[in-house]
């Protein structure tokens, strides 16, 4: 008899293998009908059971091989996969945990205990986990893809990076991997290497909806929207169920002002999955929120109150809250939100990194003692020619979308958007130590730049780039383009640092999500702001205020263009139709006729203001 049992134990065993698991249940069936209490046997019928969809049946026999061998690891570990699978997570971990216990170097028990937590969206714990079981088998794919998303859904994502690098050259046709490190690419603003793994991923499997989403988001972070809708068409058309596709092009529809088709994917996303943030956020970022809104509102705050959503989701969604709550003037719940959203962003972007107050300090002393009114005069002459870009620059939230919405209404004006050319050429340029550059190199970045800006935008006399961040690089930006025009747009400082605490940024800002730090930033900006003043010539650069555009746009957008030696035209005060793309937070207020409701809009906030109070004299 126990020659027969051991017999059919390997036909079973050989015939699972080969994945014929009728046979292989067949022969345990037979064991169990010898010798019921078989341990190998019923783990390998709980195995097929769990294998075949079938989870009372797994759980019946798993729990029976426990009963009588309590420490038998692959009962423990299937019972872990087998709770997750029936969403039953704190069971799952218990199973998982005591697996662990019994095999501390056993990779594929660590890699288990790390599914459980991350699906209990325990983060730090579940990186910890993929990272000590890549350390123990260094050849398994699936664990560093693991390991890599962990670690995004954390924000570090330079280590995410690595790990998917990692999970493609072990498994380099690994369509998830490819979407894993493209979502990185973007969330470290690389569109091209976002699009070139959209690109694998779409070669790898066509008919991937993942695949044709990535490559829209990355498309839309490199500008190119128009050729980015196709691709959210398609993965919607592929998978019409997919509730991110939905939110997407949602969001797409935002940025060329068609709001009602907007709301209609927005709602479709939600109704598809109810438990997300980012929707809700769109939506209400889209539309004046009111009390007929207020169903929606509780809906949100109960998700918030309930967690367990991933942190981007719940950044999201804490964001919306807040605009949520402002829209209903109940405006200490809306500061609670944006409290709340601000210290989830700076957590996902920078983990536990604390802003460099000195760094920051002596990079704006560099560019003022290095780019003085001498080294500019002495330099400009070698400088690009090119009258094309009109620059468009201020602190985040200062009305430089507004501005180029207007001017880009304009017969003669193209707009660009945010590029990113000066924040990320100035640092490769300067080097590390920001003072290893030629002053001739600006000229040829001067060219290149007008090149881009002729492809973003051709067939004008001139193009705008609205990136703020070019504040910074004012100096460099006149050396290399001693013909391009510059508009610093100025408002309220109050108003500035409130605006930028509500906001999320696409672009990860190392000093925005924390009141103390926007008003140094803003301080320091205030200060290098006054030395580009002093060296930059008039007949280049102008200041207008924010203040001065909402409530007589025509005197300021005429000096504009007198800076810029164009004529008058009255499409720029129908901003509103002009049906470019707008990518950026401010997509919904420059689709609006003029309004002044966003003047003073601190004062809402008085009570809350905290550290912006610092402001008050600014």
């Amino acid at each position: 008899m126990p020659g027969q049992v051991d017999e059919l134990l390997r036909l079973a065993n050989a015939a699972h293998a080969a994945g014929r698991l009728a046979e292989s249940e067949a022969h345990t069936r037979r064991v169990l009908a010898i010798e019921p209490d078989q341990v190998q046997a019923h783990l390998l019928l709980g195995v097929l059971a769990g294998k075949t969809g079938r989870n009372d049946m797994a759980f019946e026999h798993l729990g029976r091989v426990l009963t009588l061998n309590p420490e038998s690891f692959e009962a423990l570990f299937w019972l872990a996969v087998l709770h997750r699978r029936t969403k039953e997570l704190e069971q799952a971990l218990g199973y998982a945990e005591r697996a662990v216990r019994l095999r501390p170097n056993d990779a594929h028990a660590h890699n288990g205990l790390g599914m459980c937590y991350l699906d209990l969206l325990r983060l730090e714990e579940s990186a910890a986990s993929f990272a000590k079981a890549a350390s123990i088998r260094g050849d398994m794919a699936p664990i560093f893809h693991n390991l890599g998303t962990a670690l995004h859904l954390i924000g570090r994502d330079y280590e995410a990076g690595m790990a998917f690098d990692r999970a493609l050259m072990l498994a380099p046709h690994s369509t998830d991997s490819c979407l894993g490190l493209g979502q990185v690419m973007i969330s470290q603003t690389q569109p091209d290497a976002a699009i070139a793994c959209a690109r694998k991923a779409i070669a790898i499997d066509g008919k991937s909806a993942p695949a044709q989403l990535l490559m829209a988001s990355a498309l839309v972070e490199n500008n190119l929207t128009g050729e980015a809708e196709k691709h959210l068409k398609k993965a919607v058309d592929l998978n019409p169920q997919d509730a991110q596709a939905q939110a997407l092009l949602g969001q797409r529809y935002q940025s060329l002002g068609r709001f009602e088709e907007a709301n209609r994917h927005l709602w479709r996303s939600m109704e598809l999955e109810p438990r997300q943030g980012f929707a809700y956020f769109a939506y209400v970022h889209n539309n004046k929120v009111t009390e007929s809104d207020r169903p929606m509102v509780e809906k949100m705050a109960e998700l918030a109150q309930e967690g367990g959503l991933p942190p981007r989701e719940m950044d999201f969604l804490h964001y919306g809250l807040g605009r949520a709550y402002e829209g209903l003037r109940e405006y200490e719940r809306a500061m609670g939100h944006f409290d709340e959203a601000n210290r989830l962003a700076r957590k996902i972007k920078f983990g536990d990194k604390p802003f460099d107050r000195e760094a920051y300090t002596e990079r704006i002393d560099w560019l003022i003692q290095t780019f003085s009114g001498e080294f500019i005069r002495r330099f400009r002459a070698d400088g690009c020619p090119s009258e094309l870009p009109i620059v468009i620059v201020g602190m985040m939230r200062s009305g430089t979308t507004l501005c180029e919405q207007m001017l880009s209404s304009h017969a003669e004006i193209g707009g660009a958007g945010e590029d990113r050319f000066w924040p990320e050429g100035c640092p490769r340029l300067f080097g590390q130590n920001w003072n290893s550059f030629k002053p001739e190199s600006l000229a040829r970045m001067g060219k290149t730049y007008v090149d881009k800006l002729k492809g973003v935008a051709p067939g004008y006399g001139h193009v705008t780039d609205k990136n703020p961040a070019n504040y910074e690089f004012l100096g460099p930006i006149h050396v290399a383009l001693p013909n391009a025009r510059i508009v610093h747009m100025r408002r309220n400082a109050l108003d500035t640092c409130v605006s930028i605490y509500a906001t999320p940024n696409r672009v990860p800002v190392d000093f925005a999500y924390d009141r103390g730090n926007i008003v140094f930033a803003y301080r320091q900006y205030l200060r290098l702001m006054e030395h580009w003043r002093l060296v930059l010539p008039e007949d280049r650069f102008i200041e207008v205020n924010y203040e001065d555009v909402v409530t007589d746009r025509r005197t300021q957008l005429e000096r504009i263009l007198n800076l810029a030696g164009l004529p008058w035209d009255d499409a720029m005060l129908h901003h509103e139709s002009n049906d470019r793309n707008v990518n950026t937070p401010s997509l919904w207020q420059v689709r609006q006729p003029i309004y002044t409701t966003s003047i003073e809009r601190w004062r809402r906030y008085e009570p809350w203001l905290g550290e912006f109070r610092n402001l008050m004299n600014d």
